[in-house]
């Protein structure tokens, strides 16, 4: 469980790496996609980019709440 939470924070450096995420932010990422990751890429180890690369290979796959989440985030760039 924590290990999903932690790369949920890692993965959203590439959509906001000129940002750092509110608390806030990273509790609707958490929320919201936690579930994604563990249905989309449930053998994907974290690290080496691996979870990231298996969420931009899912994206259309991705829950409506997750993708919303992440396209928000992306826009306050």
């Amino acid at each position: 469980m924590i290990k999903y939470i932690s790369v949920l924070f890692l993965a959203t450096a590439s959509i906001a790496s000129a940002q750092q995420l509110s608390m806030s932010d990273k509790m609707a990422l958490r929320d919201n996609c936690k579930q994604d990751i563990q249905k989309l890429c449930p053998d994907v180890k974290p690290g080496n980019g691996g979870l990231m690369a298996c969420v931009k290979e899912n994206k259309e796959k991705l829950s409506a709440q997750c993708s919303a989440t992440i396209d928000a985030l992306a826009a306050k760039q």
